[in-house]
């Protein structure tokens, strides 16, 4: 079941765009719920809350995908000796 949400977009944002079409407001909500997820989650890789694997669970993201977003925003995985201990089991 969905969530219904009633919201006021500004008419400069919509210029150009046919937005009468229900499938494209839902895939601008949906476009823009990602890009949001993507970044928090790789805000809180960056402040060391957790694994990718982990921040991505927390955000119904794939670790793949996460992943993706980081190398194209320049974020390196960090890695210290428990890491590489941990990771080589």
């Amino acid at each position: 079941m969905g969530k219904v949400i009633t919201m006021e977009i500004p008419e400069h944002w919509l210029q150009g765009l046919d937005v009468e079409e229900a499938v494209f407001m839902q895939e601008v909500i949906q476009l823009g719920i990602y890009q949001l997820k993507v970044r928090r989650a790789l805000e809180m890789y960056k402040a060391h809350v957790g694994s990718l694997g982990y921040i991505a669970e927390k955000f119904g993201l794939s670790k793949r995908e996460l992943i993706e977003a980081a190398r194209e925003r320049g974020i390196e995985p960090s890695f210290d000796e428990q890491t590489v201990c941990e990771e080589l089991g």
